[in-house]
């Protein structure tokens, strides 16, 4: 029962070191994700108008919702547990 306890103990402090080190790289993910919605919508704006199809559009209108989710979703997380 002892090895079982210690096993525990030991993945759970891994586990709060992960949700440390994942805690202080947010701003940096969110960075990302926004310079990579930039680069997508700058792609689009500079294709000619006959090959912005709509296939095209949505999947930008499909990353910005997913963007808009995750954005939210950190927003109330992190008003949550402040």
């Amino acid at each position: 029962m002892l090895p079982q306890v210690l096993a525990g103990l030991g993945l759970s402090l891994i586990s709060a070191g992960c949700q440390l080190w994942l805690q202080r790289l947010q701003p940096l993910f969110f960075a990302v994700a926004l310079v990579s919605l930039g680069y997508q919508i700058w792609l689009i704006r500079t294709r000619p108008s006959a090959r912005r199809k709509s296939s095209v559009k949505a999947v930008l209108a499909v990353s910005l919702a997913l963007n808009f989710v995750v954005v939210g979703g950190w927003i109330t997380l992190l008003i949550r547990y402040w």
